[in-house]
């Protein structure tokens, strides 16, 4: 049996074809990893939610103008799953709210599908306090929302959950650069040990 070689009129025709099927298979490939996690998630009605800019905007200039703000409190979680939420709001004032109905919509970053969402129950001096089912540790985003006669405020709020301890909250988003960090030459902080 003979062995036909590929012809000089053949090499870039082939290279080509190889280079643009390498390619759908490696497109193919990524898109199924990235679709089959459940950790990759998309953010829930993000094209609503860039359509609706403007009145996300206004509800920013919204919540400037009332002043309120979330004092937020997340208790250590318990082994069967669950831990204590809780929300002091006060005004710019410092003057608890008081007779709002608060909703929470709650995420853990590394699950983000799995949401979290209650309404807080109202307790004395402006502070509402639930149990969310939270199962794992970690940084999680609760989204609030509180309504009051016609008055509405949004917030975001980052806490860091532990099994150990009361939840830290977190000021910076993942990633964020810190300033004294970024001084030394260094990005980040190192991970607690």
């Amino acid at each position: 049996m003979t062995r036909r070689r590929l012809g000089k009129e053949h090499v870039w025709p082939t290279i080509v074809v190889v280079l643009l099927a390498g390619n759908v298979v490696v497109g193919v490939a990524l898109s199924r990893i990235a679709s089959r996690g459940a950790s990759l998630t998309v953010e829930p009605d993000y094209y609503r939610k860039a359509v609706e800019w403007d009145s996300t905007m206004a509800q920013q200039r919204r919540n400037v103008a009332l002043g309120w703000r979330l004092v937020p409190s997340l208790g250590a979680l318990r082994d069967g799953g669950g831990a204590d939420l809780a929300f002091a709001i006060v005004d710019s004032a410092g003057a608890p709210v008081t007779g709002a109905v608060v909703r929470v919509d709650a995420r853990q970053l590394a699950h983000a599908d799995e949401a979290l969402v209650a309404t807080l129950a109202a307790g004395v001096a402006g502070s509402y306090s639930g149990q969310l089912p939270m199962r794992r540790d970690g940084l999680w985003e609760v989204r609030v929302d509180a309504e009051r006669g016609g008055d509405r405020f949004t917030g975001l709020v980052r806490l860091d959950a532990s099994r150990t301890a009361a939840a830290r909250i977190v000021a910076d988003r993942p990633g964020t650069a810190i300033p004294a960090r970024l001084a030394a030459g260094t990005r980040r902080e190192p991970p607690a040990r």
